[in-house]
Parts: C-alpha cells; structure tokens; sequence
C-alpha cells in the first residue's frame, strides 16, 4: 500500500540526546614556550558573593595569579594511577587506596580527605588516617549524576571553608587595617586530597567543578588541566554533560549573587533574601490593561513571528 503522505522535515524516532562533548589534549611539551600551556587564574566572577569575598579568594589560592599545569604525560608510568598526584598547590586528586599510604599523606601535609563514593560503608584507611595525622574526613555520597551535581556547591564549600579554617587558626599578627594575617615562616596551609574508587572519575569530576568555581573556567579547560597531571583519567559522557550543565549553574549564580549585593563583611558576608517574582510582576500596566481577561495570552510573544509548519504533506496523485 503506497501512503500519500510524506515528512515535511528529517526526523528520528528516538528520544533526543545532548551533542557529544570532546576534551581534546593538545601535544604539551617540555621546553617552555614550545606549546600552549595550561594557565590558571584565580576569577571573581564565578564566585558566590554571599558566600566568598575577593579576599577569601585570595586566602584560598595562596595569593597565587597564574598557576601553570605540570605536563607528565611523558613520564607517565601505570603505577602512577594507584597514586594521588597534585592538581592544585592544595587540591589532589586520586584513587582511595592512597589514603593509606600515610607517609605521603604527612609529607604533603594533607589536612582533609573527601571520598566520593556510591555506599555507605565506612572507610577503615580514612579512619586510621583522621587518628594518626589528625585529618579531616568527609564522604560524598552519589548513586548517580544527578545526586553529584546537587552535592557540588556544598562539597565546593565545604574544602573552601576548611581551608579558609585552617589560614584562620594561625593567623595572629594584625596588620594597620586591623586584617589578621599569618606568619610565613611557620604558616601550613590547608591541602585537601579528592579521592573515589579509581581515582579517575568521580573524584575529577569534582576537582573541575572546583576549577570552575574558583579560577572561572570551562569545563573542558578545567578537564584538561587535570588530565596532563593525572593522565588516566577518563571521565564520560555524563559526567561531561554534567560539568557543562555546572558550567551554566555557576554564571547564573553569579549573576544573581552580585543583583542581590552581598550583606556583612568577609565570611559572614550572606545574601539579600527576597521575595520569589510572580508571573504578574513580569506584566506591564498596558499588557494587563490589554489582556485582562486573557491569561492564556501573557506568554504571546514567544509565538509571533512563528510561521505554520506540517509535520507531514500530502503527495500528489499519481496519473
């Protein structure tokens, strides 16, 4: 039977999905200047002004305004992945099992360990460490993408707060502006090791969603920086998507934190609460004059311009 019809557009029968997201490596080599480098720069702009101030920043990073990554692809060996390896001057990022390798927890100085992981189990190495060396320890607890991205501004916020905790705790002399600075002689900052099963997806996934918190960059840029200092690392799909979608979060953050202006000074520095705008808030006098009676029409203007189209048109009959 010859139908007399036919789709007026290409069209599938699957479910929609997002664009595949690729993270490109390009060839980094060792001679300084010979390719382009993997900068970092501490930015304000994607930062919560309710919840961080330009100087918290600053105290987080160390004062540091460039942070170049340490290419070692090339001397990348397959035991490294059983390894942590330093991403930031205080952010590491690796498998779980190092957590019970504790001298190079007491060599690197690490003052927090965050595991990320899909069970409730306690964690025997994390406990051994928090006794020893007096570490604290916080879990992640995901069972998917979903419950990762929600757990992202709070786990951002918790390593933020303990390193801003930690500067605090030895800060003693006061400066003629009355700030409380520390000593640079003897002052230990606070270095915070990211850790899941393997090393090479959730827990990255995490330390580029800091990335883009703190420094303001891309999700690739950030996936980048920790992929030539942890070269095994292979995060999916959707965690891609994930970070992309965090990307977009943490801009209208922002946005919406300077509108509000921070209230206090410093860390207690908190947002204006205001009331949620309704749909009638978005309606001019005129609008409302003109369609009073038709709500249906608030929305109209998404619709003008729009020409009719068919799904499906008719073929002509065949002679």
């Amino acid at each position: 039977m010859k139908k007399n019809f036919a789709p007026s557009a290409p069209y599938s029968r699957r479910a929609p999905s997002p664009p595949a997201l690729e993270v490109r490596y390009p060839l980094m080599r060792r001679r300084a200047g010979s390719e382009a480098q993997f900068v970092l720069v501490p930015s304000y702009e994607n930062a919560d002004a309710g919840q961080l101030t330009a100087e918290d920043i600053s105290i987080i990073t160390g004062n540091e305004t460039r942070l170049i990554a340490e290419n070692k692809s090339a001397d990348w060996r397959y035991e490294d992945r059983r390894k942590a390896q330093r991403v930031l001057d205080f952010l590491y990022v690796g498998p779980v099992t190092a957590i019970r390798d504790l001298e190079f927890l007491q060599n690197e100085g690490i003052t927090m360990i965050i595991i990320v992981r899909n069970t409730r189990l306690p964690s025997r190495s994390l406990e051994m460490a928090s006794q020893q060396l007096g570490i604290v320890g916080e879990y992640v607890e995901v069972m998917g993408t979903q419950q990762l991205i929600n757990s992202l501004p709070d786990t951002i916020s918790a390593i933020n707060q303990h390193l801003l905790h930690v500067y605090r705790s030895q800060a003693r002399q006061r400066t003629l502006d009355g700030e409380m600075v520390v000593d640079p002689s003897n002052f230990k900052r606070g270095k915070v090791l990211v850790t899941c099963e393997s090393g090479n997806e959730l827990s990255p996934a995490i330390v580029a969603a800091y990335i883009m918190a703190v420094y303001g960059n891309s999700f690739e840029s950030a996936v980048q920086f920790i992929g030539v200092q942890r070269f095994c690392v292979s995060i999916d799909a959707s965690l891609k998507q994930m970070l992309c979608t965090w990307g977009g979060i943490l801009i209208a953050r922002a946005m919406v934190s300077r509108d509000r202006g921070p209230v206090g000074n410093g860390a207690d520095a908190r947002p204006i609460k205001t009331a949620k705008r309704g749909i009638h808030d978005t309606i001019s006098p005129e609008d409302h004059a003109l369609d009073q009676d038709k709500s249906h029409m608030q929305d109209r203007e998404r619709f003008c311009g729009r020409e009719a189209f068919a799904p499906f048109r008719d073929l002509a009959p065949e002679s």
